[in-house]
């Protein structure tokens, strides 16, 4: 019996989205596009569907023919175009000359740090051939000589000191150019199966390893000691001049003696010393005043500027400090007896060493000829750079010696010039303060002078005016409580006319009645009385020194009551008489008069006491008193004419008078 039919695959019985197909039928193959590019493009690096048939890319899997379609329509539209312009990939250009497939059979002997260097330090000529370098290198080409890269790495030490292990491989390779025979002497191996880097050693190092160092020593020379002795001379003088101006520089000594002084001063008797070593010079900064603002050597920068301004210059004498600092001196030393070991032993090479036997050399070597050529000159130099530097550290010492120092100290002799800068230095900065403290300080006193000068000015102006404060006080009191006071007494004189008013007219008359009689009333004439003694007082005081007498006793109560004596008149007379009206007028105005004259009289009695210190004064101020008060009576003769009130209108302004209160 056949064995059962597979089942079929999930898409095609669920869904039926996907085309009913053979489930086994073999995927068409994708193949590559009908259109390719001309160039290599960058790659799109895809993670591949596993299964693409049950998944929405079966639909992207169309014949080649309809690729082929699909292409053409994006050829046309430009896209493939611009994909191809933007995408393109570069080009990977191999570094080297001739094909990789022969650098790859090169054998290589040297370490591949060697290597690297030879590729670095001749990066320059790689367009030369092997046997070009050499050729240059062995006839000392000026391209090779000037070349500091190419210099600096032929001396070093690999080249010189060659391994037991590359001995004995590239041994087959060279050429022993010692021997009698070296020209008819032939190599047992081919040097071109070695690398261009291997060839290169093989040809100078390897085969001239004999006198290489030496050879390149001496090339060196000829290229270095001429910048090297100006170098070391120019810091020879350097520490010679500054030494030989701390010699003569008689201010600094003062300037130290001085600071010696003051220190004794400030200290006891078991601490007096008679000199001080450098390193005490940076002690003076650190000596605080009382307000911690000073130093001691702004004190002694401020004395010395002020009181010895002849020492002041003793920091430019000796500013070279300033840039000797920098310098070692026994480092300077050092190099200067190996830029005269160097030319020794050149010269001893040249003479019995190794470069002494041109037949040893390679036959095309120029090493000699070229090197012979500066030796003279490099010995005449080596001779001056012993004699400077043998007197340079003579001065030196002195110097040391002279200031205090131990020369054999190595701390003193690393650090003296240095103590001396930092004591400059600190001195231009002491100096740079006190000055600006002192222009701060003129300024202020500048400032306070002013002030002081206007305040005088200002003084002698005030003795100038009125000599009599307490008269001109007094004036000025008096004219303020007369203004304060005239108005007050005009309220004072309307709230009693109103009161009496008040009080005599309390009692509502009916109409046709009998206006009670002024003796009915005396409650009101005695609080109207009050009134006008509390003004009086109130007047008085006011008014210190003016008397208000009362002329005739109570004048103004006689003359109120027979003023409404007068109003009240026989009860049947006609209120509308005229004739009776401007009498009353008359009266009234008569009284006003009276008043002003009595009151023209007060001040003139009062004024008349004070006329005789200020006479001046008073006539302007009585000038403007009696202006003003003329000007009250006028409002008050104005307040006055008013028609006389009937028993009617007295009756109804003391009814008002009653509900306001």
């Amino acid at each position: 019996m056949p064995p059962p039919p597979p089942p079929p695959m999930p898409g095609a019985i669920s869904g039926h989205f996907l085309s009913r197909g053979p489930a086994f039928a073999a995927a068409p193959g994708i193949g590559l596009p009908v259109v390719r590019p001309k160039k290599k493009l960058k790659a799109l690096h895809w993670d591949k569907v596993d299964a693409p048939e049950t998944s929405h890319w079966a639909a992207h899997t169309p014949s080649a023919e309809a690729r082929e379609e699909k292409y053409q329509e994006l050829s046309k539209k430009g896209i493939l175009d611009e994909v191809e312009k933007l995408f393109l990939a570069k080009e990977i250009k191999k570094i080297g000359v001739g094909s990789g497939s022969k650098k790859d059979d090169k054998k290589q002997i040297i370490s591949s740090d060697l290597r690297k260097a030879y590729e670095i330090a001749f990066a320059k000529f790689s367009q030369h051939s092997v046997e070009k370098v050499v050729q240059m290198i062995i006839h000392c080409d000026t391209d090779i000589l000037d070349n500091t890269v190419v210099m600096d790495f032929l001396q070093k030490d690999d080249l010189c000191n060659i391994p037991d292990n590359t001995l004995k491989q590239m041994a087959p390779y060279s050429k022993d150019w010692t021997g009698p025979d070296a020209k008819s002497q032939t190599r047992e191996q081919d040097p071109s199966e070695l690398t261009r880097q291997d060839q290169l050693y093989l040809y100078t190092a390897f085969e001239l390893h004999h006198y290489w160092k030496s050879r390149m020593r001496a090339l060196a020379l000829t290229r270095s000691f001429e910048q090297e002795y100006a170098e070391i001379n120019e810091k020879i003088q350097q520490v010679v001049a500054v030494s030989e101006s701390l010699r003569d520089s008689v201010s600094l000594m003062n300037v130290l003696g001085l600071i010696l002084d003051i220190g004794n001063y400030m200290n006891d008797a078991n601490k007096q010393a008679r000199g001080f070593k450098l390193s005490s010079l940076a002690r003076l900064g650190m000596v605080k005043d009382d307000k911690n603002e000073s130093t001691l050597a702004d004190l002694v920068e401020r004395i010395v500027r002020n009181q010895y301004p002849e020492w002041e210059g003793f920091a430019d004498d000796i500013n070279g400090v300033m840039t000797v600092q920098k310098i070692s001196v026994e480092q300077l030393q050092s190099d200067a007896r190996k830029y005269v070991a160097n030319i020794r032993n050149i010269q001893m090479s040249l003479d019995s060493g190794n470069l002494s036997d041109p037949k040893k050399f390679h036959p095309q070597d120029r090493v000699s000829q070229v090197v012979q050529r500066i030796m003279k000159d490099a010995r005449r130099k080596s001779e001056q750079m012993e004699l400077y530097v043998e007197e340079m550290m003579r001065i030196y010492k002195d110097i040391m010696v002279f200031y205090g120092e131990d020369p054999a100290d190595e701390g003193a002799r690393r650090d003296f010039f240095a103590k001396l800068a930092l004591f400059v230095g600190e001195w231009k900065k002491s100096r740079e303060k006190n000055v600006q403290l002192e222009e701060t300080r003129k300024r202020n006193e500048a400032s306070m002078k002013r002030k002081h000068a206007q305040l005088k000015i200002n003084n002698v102006a005030a003795e100038s005016g009125p000599t009599s404060p307490s008269n001109t006080g007094a004036m000025d009191s008096l004219l303020e409580k007369l203004r304060a006071a005239a108005p007050q007494a005009r309220d004072q004189r309307d709230r009693r006319r109103r009161a009496r008013l008040k009080d005599r007219h309390q009692v509502r008359v009916a109409s046709g009645q009998k206006i009670p009689d002024l003796d009915e009333a005396p409650e009101a004439e005695v609080a109207s009385k009050n009134q006008e003694s509390a003004a009086e007082e109130d007047a008085n005081t006011l008014s210190p020194g003016v008397q208000s007498p009362r002329e005739g006793g109570d004048d103004v109560a006689d003359r109120a009551a027979a003023l409404l004596q007068g109003m009240r008149g026989g009860d049947g007379a006609d209120e509308n008489d005229p004739e009776r009206r401007e009498t009353l007028r008359k009266a009234r105005r008569q009284t006003a008069e009276e008043e002003r004259r009595l009151r023209r009289r007060r001040r003139e009695k009062a004024n008349a006491t004070q006329a005789e210190e200020h006479k001046e004064e008073s006539k302007e101020e009585h000038k403007d008193e009696e202006a003003k008060e003329e000007h009250k009576d006028e409002e008050m003769t104005e307040g006055d004419d008013v028609p006389t009130p009937t028993p009617s209108t007295v009756n109804g302004a003391a009814a008002e008078e009653e509900e306001k209160t």
